[in-house]
């Protein structure tokens, strides 16, 4: 279990907390937007909403229940298990896993999962924290001003790794939070130039990744052969007929 010092809850009551919710929040609402399917659903270890304004006809909100104590209990989240999702196989359109890989023991696990319950052509939403992004250098003085489990974050070359092997075909994604992880409104108002900066000159040093990606399904190719009456082998011979023959012999 989480300390009351290092929980989300705590973390997200902060100034640098709120900005970064803040910031996910904007950029699920413009990607998630035109997502249609007829079901979704979103697993996140604390109360949050990626799919406000998603058009997809059923939505739901799922979380580990390792993460049980940060979640409100008057909230919609229903608590499942990291092991094995309460989903039939190949039944959603969307999948949304926000901080999920770094709050979970077996993050490859969970993205195995994310396969077999997504329907062929279902879209993967992940959103996780950067391990060499301008946050990294926090994690060496005590977790100061980052949520739970920063010594899990899993490395962006490495996730890409697992989708290419679950057959997830990555299609976009963007990096986010290129301020430092300062808990104080006064420096967080004088570090807001290196946002626009940073997405200037460091694109990969954002403090969090978002990638999207699509489960493509592999069919039959046929293979184009050649007609048999253009080999030369299988052409068509002369014979002569049995009429000809006899008189041959005849003669």
């Amino acid at each position: 279990m989480n300390t009351e010092k290092n929980s989300w809850t705590t973390y997200l009551k902060s100034p640098v907390g709120q900005k970064l919710m803040t910031e996910e929040k904007d950029w699920f609402d413009r990607n998630l937007e035109d997502v249609f399917g007829y079901n979704a659903v979103q697993i996140c270890p604390y109360n949050f909403d990626a799919l406000n304004k998603n058009r997809v006809s059923t939505k739901y909100k799922f979380s580990f229940a390792t993460s049980e104590a940060e979640i409100q209990s008057d909230s919609d989240v229903f608590m499942v298990s990291p092991a094995e999702l309460p989903l039939a196989t190949r039944s959603l359109d969307l999948l949304v896993l926000i901080h999920v890989l770094e709050s979970v023991d077996d993050p490859h696990a969970v993205l195995r999962e994310a396969e077999r319950v997504l329907i062929s052509e279902g879209r993967l939403v992940i959103c996780s924290f950067n391990p060499f992004g301008v946050w990294a250098m926090n994690r060496y003085f005590g977790n100061v001003n980052l949520p739970p489990n920063s010594d899990n974050w899993v490395a962006l070359a490495r996730l890409k790794d697992w989708c290419k092997l679950l057959e997830l075909e990555i299609v976009g994604g963007q990096f986010l939070a290129f301020y430092p992880a300062v808990n104080s409104s006064k420096w967080k108002d004088k570090f807001s130039w290196v946002q626009t900066v940073g997405k200037r000159w460091w694109p990969t040093s954002g403090a969090v990744y978002c990638l999207t990606s699509i489960k493509r399904t592999v069919g039959m190719n046929l293979v184009k052969t050649k007609p048999w009456n253009r080999d030369p082998k299988f052409r068509k011979k002369s014979i002569p007929s049995v009429s000809s023959s006899l008189e041959n012999k005849v003669e």
